[in-house]
């Protein structure tokens, strides 16, 4: 049977060290993509670039402060 009565599982939360990880890979992404450009993309592909660049940031300070934060 499952975690709970009707025999679903429940959602686990996501590992702080691999909210670290994916955020430091997204961060290392985007600054590569943005960086090795010959010309200047369009607004709408700068726009999420930079919406990706700062949701790896969040992804990343995140799950350092859970990792600092969580009892060992």
């Amino acid at each position: 049977m499952g975690d709970s009565q009707n025999g679903t599982r429940k959602k686990q939360p996501m590992k702080p060290r691999t909210m670290v990880l994916l955020g430091a890979a997204t961060v290392v992404l985007a600054i590569i993509n943005m960086s090795t450009g010959g010309e200047a993309p369009r607004q709408a592909v700068a726009i999420m670039q930079y919406a990706c660049l700062a949701g790896g940031l969040v992804a990343l300070v995140g799950g350092l402060v859970m990792m600092m934060s969580t009892p060992k």
